[in-house]
């Protein structure tokens, strides 16, 4: 792993022409106006189908990474937990029947790493598929002779480039998750990841964030857990799958940053201080 697996070179625009300026300037208006009636449907949302207060704080209160957040950051997270259960079409298959309760409680989970980001940056997907539990997915691998091998995974979650996220409820529902519940943690990140093309570990970085030093801080990072990982250490510090590759290791990160602060700043301090310039939270500061 180097410093190239968590950095995408940036595009060559060249130069505008006036009739581009024009075009830019007309499409600029068109924005402004969507931007106003999105505003103004979202406001609609609030008022008209809010979450209810019962229900929120069983959701909340059953969730330890969330029931650390302050009053303000719960408020900021009902919100924006409202706008995802009202703009996302949920899915239940094998005869899942998805309840208020289920929508909310991933809506929840999905909207922490956005808390201080906005509902914007989930706007590339549309559909939450809920399985009951762990389901099997088919993979087909080609190999270096060009010869493909086909086969299944078993999964607790996966997101598709462009399409859905798909999830177990199981491992969601933090009443019969086995430890805090992380699949949605993990699948978010993926869909961040997938803001700037084939996930690879960075997501679309503020200003202000030099490439450099995120790629640095992980790569480094991920570079020690994985040799770890191959010498087969009993007592490794996070999930052994984010020694698949860079993708993996920013989705596991993402979680041990909401779950296990205190674990990752320790264990790797840069990549918990990237983590927190990104998502603009500080974990730690809530425990």
């Amino acid at each position: 792993m180097t410093v190239t697996d968590f950095i995408r070179p940036s595009r060559n625009k060249g130069e505008w022409t006036q009739a581009q300026i024009k075009s830019v300037t007309v499409t600029d208006c068109a924005n402004a106006m969507w931007k106003w009636l999105r505003a103004k449907r979202r406001a609609r949302i609030l008022a008209r189908r809010p979450i209810a207060d019962a229900l929120w704080r069983d959701v909340v209160e059953s969730t330890p990474y969330l029931r650390v957040l302050g009053e303000a950051e719960r408020a900021q997270l009902r919100k924006l937990a409202t706008w995802f259960v009202a703009e996302k079409t949920f899915v239940g298959t094998h005869e899942l029947e998805v309840d208020d309760y289920m929508r909310v409680t991933v809506a929840a989970q999905a909207c922490l790493p956005i808390l201080e980001l906005g509902i914007d940056w989930y706007r590339d997907w549309l559909t939450v598929v809920m399985y009951p539990g762990g389901f099997v997915a088919h993979r087909e691998v080609e190999d270096e002779d060009g010869i493909v091998h086909t086969g299944f995974e078993e999964l607790d979650g996966e997101s598709m480039a462009g399409g859905p996220m798909a999830i177990s409820w199981q491992e969601t529902d933090p009443r019969t998750a086995p430890d805090e519940p992380v699949v949605v943690l993990h699948e978010c990140a993926h869909k961040l990841d997938e803001l700037t093309g084939e996930p690879n570990g960075l997501p679309p970085l503020h200003a202000g964030m030099p490439r450099r030093e995120w790629s640095a801080a992980f790569s480094d990072a991920y570079e020690r857990f994985a040799a770890e990982a191959d010498e087969g250490t009993d007592a490794l510090a996070f999930d052994d799958y984010a020694a698949t590759d860079a993708a993996e290791f920013f989705a596991v990160m993402t979680e041990a940053f909401f779950t296990a602060p205190a674990d990752l700043a320790d264990g790797y301090p840069c990549v918990y201080d990237q983590l927190r310039a990104f998502y603009r939270q500080d974990p730690l500061a809530r425990r």
